[in-house]
């Protein structure tokens, strides 16, 4: 529960400045650019394994690439 309010608040504050990222299971979502510019490489793989997670229940959290620019 305590995830789902804080990726809720996380998505409501990042709508402003965020980028689209899409999940296993085809849903996109837009995650804060301000989160992601204040993470290391390996805490946003694991930051957007959750989000993949929380959006597709039993696809696993697993990120396989993250393409930056």
């Amino acid at each position: 529960m305590k995830k789902a309010i804080l990726l809720g608040a996380l998505f409501v504050a990042g709508v402003v400045s965020a980028f689209p990222f899409r999940t296993s299971c085809g849903k996109v979502v837009q995650v804060s650019q301000t989160i992601a510019n204040n993470m290391s490489m390996d805490q946003l793989a694991n930051y957007l394994g959750d989000v993949n997670g929380e959006q597709c229940p039993g696809s696993g959290a697993v990120v396989v690439h993250i393409y930056y620019h």
